[in-house]
């Protein structure tokens, strides 16, 4: 087990312990990578709303790569 699966090993420990229809859900629940990706989604857009206006234009066209930008900063 790597480190990843062991803390969410303990934290689903601890959230589902007294908690049956916890348990249930978590082990039944069919969209977990989806949802997962709709939270780093959501994460992501949380940094977009420090943008202007025209930034985001920019961004959303293609004309800046936020990834480009950042691997130009100095390490």
């Amino acid at each position: 087990m790597n480190a990843i699966e062991q803390g969410l090993t303990a934290y689903l420990s601890g959230y589902t312990r007294n908690n049956p229809v916890a348990r249930a859900h978590v082990e039944t629940y069919p969209e977990w990578s989806r949802m997962a990706r709709l939270e780093l989604d959501r994460r992501a857009a949380r940094l977009l709303e420090s943008f202007s206006e025209d930034e985001l234009q920019a961004i959303a066209s293609g004309e800046v790569s936020l990834p480009s930008l950042v691997a130009s900063l100095p390490k």
